[in-house]
């Protein structure tokens, strides 16, 4: 008894089908990349509004030692090294740690006195674009802006 295949001649995918194929590809990922990416873009603002309250909580310890928030030269620095001349009173580490870029991989930027809050510090990150004003996921995103969003009863998306 023997077995005995038969192989027809095959000739692999036409280009009709393999371009199918890739439009089919394309196809999904419109659908579904867009989707995915808004919401890395979401996860970023999201992050970044919890690191920046996590640096207010840090700036309030750091007032409650010297009676002021770190001027600007002193900057976010200050948490986590005592500034020159303050170790008698820096009863630091604020923060654990360097402190850590935005999600785009930008400092954060720091004033005090703020320009934008003026009774308070200005703690802000440039968001996507890494430059100044922008809108949506390029919006700069500010600290005071949020704390009177809160104030005021008015939840930003």
């Amino acid at each position: 008894m023997s077995f005995h295949l038969k192989l027809k001649d095959e000739q692999g995918f036409t280009l009709l089908e393999i371009i199918a194929v890739f439009f089919l590809i394309a196809l999904l990922y419109a659908l579904v990349g867009s989707s995915v990416w808004n919401r890395l873009d979401q996860g970023r603002v999201k992050a970044t509004q919890a690191q920046m309250a996590i640096f207010r909580n840090c700036l309030d310890d750091y007032r409650l030692d010297f009676g002021v928030y770190p001027s600007t030269e002193e900057g976010l620095r200050a948490l986590w090294q005592a500034p020159v001349g303050t170790e008698n009173r820096w009863h630091g580490p604020y923060i654990n740690g360097a402190i850590p870029k935005d999600p785009w991989g930008t400092p954060y930027v720091y004033r005090n006195p703020g320009e934008k809050s003026h009774d308070r510090y200005d703690l802000y990150s440039l968001g996507a674009d890494r430059k100044e004003g922008g809108s949506g996921i390029n919006a700069d995103l500010y600290l005071w802006r949020e704390e009177f969003d809160e104030a005021e009863g008015i939840m930003e998306p």
